[in-house]
Parts: structure tokens; C-alpha cells; sequence
């Protein structure tokens, strides 16, 4: 039998995917060098189950392309990577503290960078041996600043969810 996720859940779930759209919208349209559009994923793997934690990646990713831009879906791979990483590294040493956001913000950008790199090279005109230099020059650099002002935010939305607040 197919079991429903509470609507508490569902709730979260799709308030985290509108986040994710709304500031990488916003990113985008600035012009901003970070794009800011994993807070949800990463707020959605603090306080939902894994299953619908990965779900906020991926309609993420499946919706980019009309509110972010149109090769937005081509990075589903990284969206998912994000929460994957972000859930292993919140099982093994929380997200309690401060210190812990920031370690957890570094984690995701390197696997971000790993991910997205080749999709990069793609789509700029195909896959060369230059995903090495994407990832060290191009993507680590500025994922890195992206992915922990994210986890900061995420931390920040989460210890105010948790202690109560609105």
C-alpha cells in the first residue's frame, strides 16, 4: 500500500522547493555570482525524511528550466547530490552547531563541484578532459562561497524552526 507523507511533510517539502526557485530566480535575475537555489534542499534534509528530501532536489531541478532558466534540468544530478550529501553528513555529525553548517556547506560544495563539472563541460560546447579545471578554477571557488552562504541560511531557517519560531 502506498503510504502518504504526512501534510505537515508535504507542507515542508513544497515550501522548500519554492524557496529553492524563488532565490535562484532571484540570483539569476541579479546577476549575482552565487546562485543560492539549494537553501531548500538543504533545510528539506535537515527536517524531512530522505525520500521527500531528494523529491525537493529533483522538482527543483525539474522546474528550473521555467523559473531559473532552461538548462537548469540538465543538473537534477546535482540537486540530488546536494541532499544526499547533505542527509550522510547530517546523520554523522549533526547540524546543531554553527561549526557543523560550515563543514557541511564545504562537503556539499566539493561533491556539487564533482557533480556539476562534466554537465558544464557539456554544455558548453561537450565533454573534454577541461572538467578538472572546472572543478579547481571555475566551480570550486564559487560553489564553495555559494554552498556556505546556503548551509549558513539552512542552519539559521532550521535552529528557528526547531526552536519554535514562526
Amino acid at each position: 500500500m502506498l503510504k502518504v507523507a504526512p501534510p505537515h511533510q508535504l507542507a515542508i517539502t513544497a515550501a522548500c522547493v519554492a524557496l529553492n526557485l524563488a532565490v535562484g530566480m532571484i540570483a539569476n535575475l541579479l546577476s549575482l555570482p552565487l546562485s543560492l537555489d539549494t537553501i531548500g534542499s538543504l533545510t528539506g534534509a535537515a527536517l524531512l525524511p530522505p525520500g521527500l528530501a531528494i523529491a525537493v532536489g529533483a522538482i527543483t531541478a525539474a522546474l528550473g528550466w521555467a523559473v531559473i532558466g532552461p538548462v537548469y534540468p540538465i543538473y537534477i544530478g546535482t540537486q540530488i547530490s546536494v541532499v544526499i550529501t547533505a542527509l550522510v553528513l547530517m546523520r554523522l555529525i549533526g547540524f546543531d552547531r554553527l561549526w557543523k553548517a560550515v563543514i557541511l556547506g564545504a562537503s556539499v560544495a566539493v561533491v556539487a563541484a564533482v557533480v556539476s563539472a562534466p554537465v558544464t563541460d557539456w554544455v558548453s560546447g561537450g565533454v573534454t578532459v577541461r572538467a578538472t579545471t572546472t572543478i579547481t578554477i571555475g566551480g570550486l571557488p564559487i560553489g564553495l562561497a555559494d554552498k556556505l552562504v546556503v548551509a549558513l541560511i539552512a542552519w539559521a531557517l532550521v535552529r528557528r524552526r526547531l526552536r519554535g519560531g514562526a
